[in-house]
């Protein structure tokens, strides 16, 4: 058992903490969650002894391990690689292979197996092997190569300096020697600030089975749903501790906020009842006793606070975007590539592909860190070059964000100033302290000078920024870092009524499941569409996942040039179709005459299976775009509350309701069409390579 006990804390003047307590034990895995400010990483920083609490201390035996991943990049020795660096987490086998090569050596150099040291050396070598076999000390390169590609380095990349990476890179090398220590205690400051969707997805899948108790501080509400057995909740200088995932905890937490609001009315009206009494009877000798006892009681009574409002209230709506094309834009021939300082380009997109944005498109732009999300989200922008042709729809208005924007605030403008420099019209100024308050600047913060704004602040402004003015086409790269939950959920409601087009870059994959339609993912110099949200894309990803480590076992896989497997794709047809469409899938060269008539007829014979589901799934799609339309007008209508007092109210209710059940059937006949026309796409795709293979 661990514990925190009475740990009370102060910056100058200011109470970080007042007497919190809390216990906790091996295998617990804690999601430790608080406003910006509030001190995570500062109490995180106390467990590790850096800080010293002004009260209370941190109760745990002395030989206690304590692992930290901070937020601040590491200093790393010039030329330390990145293997060396987590292999110095085998730290106890690493001394006992060099004590037993040592003692192999000083063998090899007696003179004869007669030698009276021979028996000792032999004897030490001996329990120096069994415990070295004890860590599993063969298996350490295995382990470390292991971790290092979950979190995304490659092979190639193990053995360069380690000083040649960026700060996030040199934090996942740290994460993974953190891993492979296993201290009894592992803290993790927002460790999946510098992670990609699948490094994230590979760490989910080690942690559970780590033998030690965890400590995780994350404004990534999946990664806390799936990963935490308790949340301590760190707020108003008090530290909570809550049952269950993070979903658990919100419910708790209103419930006992339901809780602490009936109370505090309860004692109001007991403490008015009282103080009546004493009102009316304090001038009646014959009520003195009573009125001096009622006063006794109410000086006892410890009060109630009122519960503080919740700021997830807080709301603001995109302004209403204006009306464009139905095909928002249109990139022809993407490819591109990077020039380096090395002999050989960079390259990013080589497949020459096409891609469209369609209005009332919510897309996901995910893929491995590298793979050329921000590329692509500035080539649809026009601020990035590329061999191909960007052909923008008729009256497309964009905003782009991205984190460099955070980078060119003038520093000499207060908060307010540097909104309202961006608010060309009067609809956005008056909007201006809406959305400010949003992302987190109340009060006198908006007098703040930008000079002094830490890095989250300048990034939550530079957002801020960015959504002023209307504009139907939204590029958004990477718009939730440095934001809390609270306000994650704040901008995912305004992504949800806004009636423009989306394109998102982010590894938070809450936020990407709250909004998304589609899924674009980027790797291997090409996109790959998945039609629907995020959660659907997870599922499809682990079936093809699954499919290729079957076909991977019966070695059937098919291969590209490189040896590689070549991926799944789930397209939803045109030129970001099926991979075979096209060309030989066995790269054998053009096709005969017979090839391209079977393909023909293949083609024929599916086309009359799929095209009436297509149109049966587009015919479905405009009626729930047509029903959520409807259901957001008297949504807004809901919110008025002289709405009430009209005598409609009833019946748009009753309207409301049921929308909300046709839609509920429109998505899952959505869903079993989508589901029905992927099989096809499949049964089509597994035929189209038989013919292409035999001919």
């Amino acid at each position: 058992m661990y514990r925190l006990h009475n740990i009370t804390y102060f910056i100058s003047n200011r109470c970080l903490f007042d007497k919190v307590s809390l216990t906790f034990k091996k295998g617990d895995r804690i999601g430790l969650i608080g406003p910006n400010g509030s001190g995570k990483t500062t109490l995180l920083r106390i467990m590790t002894g850096r800080l010293t609490p002004d009260e209370g201390m941190c109760e745990w035996s002395s030989d206690t391990r304590i692992g930290y991943l901070q937020q601040e990049s590491l200093e790393v020795l010039r030329d330390q690689t990145v293997r060396g660096l987590v292999m110095e987490a085998f730290a106890e086998a690493n001394d006992l292979e060099q004590q037993i090569a040592e003692i192999t050596d000083r063998i090899t150099r007696l003179d004869s197996y007669e030698d009276k040291e021979y028996p000792k050396l032999l004897s030490r070598m001996e329990a120096l092997q069994s415990r070295y076999d004890m860590l599993d000390g063969g298996k350490r390169q295995a382990r470390a190569e292991e971790a290092l590609k979950g979190l995304g380095f490659s092979s190639d990349e193990l053995d360069e300096p380690l000083h040649t990476f960026s700060g996030g890179w040199q934090m996942r090398a740290l994460l993974a020697k953190l891993l492979l220590e296993a201290p009894d205690i592992l803290l993790l400051d927002e460790p999946t600030n510098h992670l990609d969707i699948d490094s994230i997805d590979w760490l989910e899948r080690y942690l559970p089975g780590y033998p030690g108790a965890i400590w995780i501080v994350s404004h990534d509400q999946m990664f806390l749903n799936r990963m935490v057995t308790h949340i301590a909740a760190l707020e108003h200088r008090c530290l909570s501790l809550y049952t269950g995932n993070y979903d658990a905890y919100e419910k708790q937490y209103l419930q006992q906020l339901e809780l602490q609001r009936q109370a505090y009315e309860n004692q109001q009206k007991e403490l008015e009842q009282a103080e009546r009494f004493i009102n009316r009877f304090r001038a009646k000798a014959t009520k003195a006793r009573q009125v001096q006892s009622k006063i006794k009681q109410l000086e006892k009574i410890e009060r109630i606070e009122l519960p503080e409002e919740d700021n997830s209230s807080i709301d603001f709506r995109f302004p209403d975007p204006p009306r464009c094309g139905v095909k928002v834009m249109d990139i022809r021939g993407l490819n591109k590539t990077y020039s380096t300082d090395r002999d050989e380009p960079v390259p990013v997109f080589t497949e020459n592909q096409d891609i469209g944005i369609e209005r009332g498109d919510k897309i996901a732009l995910i893929g491995a860190n590298g793979a050329g999300k921000s590329t692509l989200a500035r080539i649809i922008n026009g601020t990035e070059p590329f061999d191909g042709d960007r052909v923008p729809g008729h009256n497309v208005i964009m905003t782009f964000f991205a984190q460099h924007l955070a980078d060119v605030l003038a520093s000499e403008r207060t908060v307010l100033d540097e909104m309202e420099s961006s608010a060309k019209s009067h609809e956005a100024r008056t909007r201006i302290r809406g959305i400010l308050g949003a992302f987190l600047f109340s009060g006198d913060d908006v007098y703040k000078k930008v000079g002094v704004l830490s890095g989250g602040e300048r990034s939550r402004l530079a957002l801020a920024k960015s959504l002023l003015e209307p504009a139907n086409l939204l590029i958004l790269d990477e718009p939730t870092n440095h934001l809390d939950i609270r306000s994650k959920n704040v901008l995912l409601r305004a992504l949800n009524q806004y009636q423009g087009t989306v394109v998102a870059v982010s590894h938070d994959r809450y936020f990407l499941n709250g909004f998304a339609n589609k899924v674009w993912r980027v790797g291997g110099g090409r996109l790959f569409e998945y039609p629907g949200g995020f959660s659907y894309y997870e599922w499809k990803a682990k079936q093809q996942s699954d499919r290729a480590d079957m076909a991977s076992y019966s070695s059937t896989k098919e291969k590209d040039g490189h040896g590689r497997a070549v991926p799944d794709s789930v397209m939803s047809g045109g030129s970001t179709g099926s991979p075979a469409a096209g060309k030989s899938m066995n790269g054998s060269g053009p096709k005969s005459k017979q090839v391209k008539r079977a393909e023909a007829e293949l083609r024929n014979r599916f086309s009359r299976e799929m095209n009436p589901l297509k149109k049966r799934l587009k015919k479905l799609e405009d009626e729930i775009d047509q029903m959520e339309k409807e259901k957001t007008a008297i949504e807004e209508q809901l919110a008025d509350p002289a709405f009430y007092e009209s005598g409609d109210a009833q019946e748009v209710l009753k309207r409301h309701g049921e929308l909300e059940r046709r839609l509920e059937r429109g998505w899952n006949n959505w869903t079993e069409a989508t589901s029905d026309l992927e099989v096809l796409q499949e049964r089509f795709d597994g035929a189209l390579r038989e013919v292409l293979e035999g001919g």
